[in-house]
């Protein structure tokens, strides 16, 4: 991910858009305990957090927010002022124990977080999970297969200039699987989880603008942290070039100039601890 997270907050409306959506859907099946420890893996700058979660949550305890981004920490350690919140960071599949959170927690959630780890470390993080949680507590997480960013990206990697800087997007262990939920899955259960829902589901997104989607994109695509200025105007040429002719990107004429519709698919995860 592009490492600035004033930006990325500006622009995560679709993660929004998902969580709420994936959160209304399976609210009934979360079992949302008063007073319960909470903690969100994965959590970036914290809009999902704060905007998203908090509002559906029941009065808590305590809520843990993670991520492995030292920037990304920072960022969200100056929105939180609740003595309630702690902010750490935290690689979810780090193999080293952490007992300080060890089953402290009733509920956990992840959005979007768990496919950025790579397969050879998949079992690690879901044995963290599994470890962090309390006996009957639950995961609850959204892990995306793929998006016509990806589509995207791999078009980019195949000029030579740009390859080292796409990497990041060719470790998604759920990506060109041909039953990824049964993947996810087995992950889930070799862990020791309870698995309740693990589904797979497509969906589409629409971007009120070509410069919305843009600036989306670029607040994901990990290049523009390690190019000069001059290559992060070439990139962003060929990008644009490249999002035009992108077969899961529909870009559609209105009124208001244009509207971009991204299709992409996720995997939803309820699982608990026995």
């Amino acid at each position: 991910m592009n490492q600035d997270p004033a930006l990325y907050s500006k622009i995560c409306q679709m993660q929004k858009f998902d969580a709420t959506h994936f959160l209304n859907t399976y609210l009934n099946q979360l079992n949302l305990k008063d007073g319960a420890p909470v903690l969100d893996v994965g959590a970036g700058e914290g809009t999902i957090t704060l905007e998203v979660i908090i509002p559906l949550l029941p009065p808590f305890a305590k809520l843990v927010i993670s991520d492995k981004s030292e920037k990304m920490v920072n960022f969200a350690k100056r929105r939180f002022n609740d003595q309630r919140i702690e902010v750490v960071r935290m690689d979810i599949s780090d193999d080293e124990d952490d007992e300080v959170f060890k089953k402290r927690f009733d509920h956990v959630f992840s959005f979007y977080c768990l496919n950025f780890v790579p397969e050879e470390r998949c079992p690690q993080a879901m044995r963290n999970i599994f470890t962090l949680l309390k006996p009957g507590g639950n995961l609850f997480a959204t892990v995306i297969v793929d998006s016509a960013l990806f589509e995207i990206c791999d078009s980019m990697t195949k000029k030579q200039k740009w390859p080292p800087a796409m990497v990041h997007f060719k470790i998604n262990p759920y990506r060109g699987v041909d039953k990824p939920e049964a993947k996810l899955r087995f992950f889930l259960e070799q862990a020791g989880f309870d698995v309740q829902v693990c589904k797979y589901e497509e969906r589409t997104y629409s971007f009120d603008g070509f410069r919305h989607f843009l600036d989306f994109a670029l607040a994901i695509v990990p290049v523009l942290n390690v190019a000069s200025q001059n290559k992060q105007v070439e990139f962003v040429e060929d990008f644009t070039k490249e999002t035009r002719n992108a077969d899961k990107l529909s870009i559609k004429k209105s009124s208001g100039g244009e509207i971009v519709v991204m299709s992409y698919s996720v995997l939803v995860v309820c699982a608990s601890r026995a």
